[in-house]
């Protein structure tokens, strides 16, 4: 390794594609819990089946947010660490430069009703 501004690049690229594997597994997983609870619904299967397997996968969830709050977190830190030692890690990876707090997206303050499949419910999203 060159220099401290190369390593910070390297480690700024990876705890990117960490930061990214993280919030891909938590979509899996609640995509996954769709399809189970879903599926047993449309199939009439009863809800005493499979709610030991749900429950498991459930818990992942908790425990990838959990470890996504350490991760945020060390992030926040290394970035600290990255200044006070003067290394150029984000600007050169474009790690840091996302907003720190609030959403990414503009969002417009609207609500739209969007029917849900199955039932004749509609559910509230932000437009």
């Amino acid at each position: 390794m060159s220099d401290r501004n190369e390593l910070g690049r390297q480690m700024a690229e990876k705890l990117h594609a960490a930061e990214r594997a993280l919030d891909a597994a938590v979509a899996e997983i609640g995509d996954l819990t769709g399809v189970m609870t879903r599926g047993r619904v449309e199939h009439g299967i009863a809800a005493v089946v499979g709610q030991e397997a749900l429950e498991h996968v459930a818990e992942c969830v908790g425990a990838l947010t959990r470890a996504r709050r350490a991760l945020v977190e060390g992030h926040k830190q290394m970035a600290r660490d990255a200044r006070s030692m003067r290394i150029t890690w984000g600007a050169v990876a474009g790690i840091d430069d996302k907003p720190n707090d609030g959403p990414r997206v503009p969002t417009t303050g609207h609500l739209r009703e969007v029917p849900h499949h199955g039932t004749g419910d509609a559910a509230r999203t932000a437009a």
